[in-house]
């Protein structure tokens, strides 16, 4: 079959080379065709003139000049007509050597006698060859036809996983929860692949997950990062560097979460300072020079970090919390809307967003 594929391929090559050449148009007339043509009929009509005696033969010879002299202009203003001499035969050669080069080339280089794989039999090696399409395609055929099979779920989840389809994978947990009782791992990665979906943002369901797993297993580490990176989120900051210092202490040395627990450490240090409610409190009850010193620098900063550092949503939170403690709603507004046209691809921190903006009466 794959000889046939590659004769009718060479085909519309070699026909692509040859038509534009071998159904040439015929040559279009050109202007000085039609010029030529006239004066020669004005020429012949000054004969049968002076044959009638209509002109006299002076005029008719000045008359015969002139004409003669245009119809030579005519000619000579003629341009090259194109010629196909030759050309069929160039392109005829041309289009041959595209299959005389092509298959010593395939035959060097290709692999003709590496064997097809059907599909039954690709599905059959699915797992032996950990080809990801081709299991989920064999498993997805399976439940189809017995969408009860826990088992196919739980071998479906982590290889949509593996293949980064990340909705997939989550309504594959979702499936097997409804058939049997989820253990504390499987909680924690069907959150996980909500985050994933989300890009990186821990949605509602998602962290009503990992609290779930947390439930049943208070150890859990990837539930307790993702727990902490959904406080930090949320602007708890305290709260999520307390969570994530406990969960480094907790882990062993070489345990694979660990870099990612640091990374989220260095980030909550690095970020700009946060005010506590106490702080916040003291600053609304001092009188204007003092909040100035104490708080209203803070928080200036924070703005001003985050024009150049937007994609930020746990400053954005305390920035729009301390300018309400300040008594200056209007410019909590006005961080409220910069934080949403910041966050308007991201639904879930728009939702954030909103609810903080509820909590707050703005």
């Amino acid at each position: 079959m794959i000889w046939i594929i590659f004769v009718f391929m060479a085909a519309l090559v070699m026909a692509g080379l040859l038509l534009p050449v071998l159904l040439r148009p015929a040559p279009v007339a050109q202007r000085s065709d039609y010029d030529r043509a006239v004066f020669r009929d004005q020429l012949a009509e000054l004969d049968r003139d002076v044959a009638r005696g209509v002109i006299a033969p002076a005029e008719a010879e000045a008359a015969r000049n002139e004409i003669s002299r245009r119809l030579l202009q005519a000619a000579s203003a003629a341009g090259p007509r194109p010629s196909f001499a030759g050309r069929p035969i160039v392109a005829i050669v041309g289009a041959l050597l595209v299959p005389a080069l092509a298959l010593p080339l395939y035959l060097q280089h290709g692999q003709p006698k590496l064997p097809d794989v059907p599909l039954a039999a690709r599905l059959d090696s699915a797992v032996a060859n950990q080809d990801f399409d081709a299991l989920i395609a064999k498993v997805e055929k399976h439940l189809a036809v017995k969408p009860d099979d826990a088992e196919g779920w739980r071998v479906l989840a982590p290889a949509y996983r593996g293949v980064r389809r990340w909705d997939d994978a989550a309504n594959a947990y979702a499936n097997l929860f409804k058939l049997e009782a989820p253990t504390p791992a499987l909680i924690a990665d069907y959150g996980e692949m909500l985050v994933f979906a989300n890009e990186g943002m821990v949605t509602a369901e998602a962290s009503r997950a990992f609290g779930e797993a947390l439930k049943l297993n208070p150890k859990l580490p990837k539930a307790r990062f993702y727990n902490a990176l959904a406080q930090k989120q949320e602007g708890k900051s305290g709260e999520a560097r307390a969570a994530l210092e406990a969960l480094l202490s907790d882990s062993p040395n070489g345990a694979p979460w660990r870099q990612a627990v640091e990374t989220e450490l260095k980030g909550l240090a690095s970020s700009a300072p946060a005010l506590t409610q106490d702080q916040m409190a003291a600053g609304a009850s001092m009188s204007a020079g003092g909040r100035d010193a104490m708080i209203r620098s803070m928080v200036d900063g924070l703005e001003a970090k985050l024009k150049d550092e937007g994609n930020n949503l746990e400053g954005w939170q305390r920035l729009i919390r301390a300018r309400t403690v300040l008594g200056e709603p209007d410019k909590a507004k006005a961080a409220l809307a910069a934080a949403k046209e910041v966050f308007r691809d991201k639904p879930e921190a728009v939702s954030v967003l909103d609810g903080l903006a509820s909590e707050l009466g703005i």
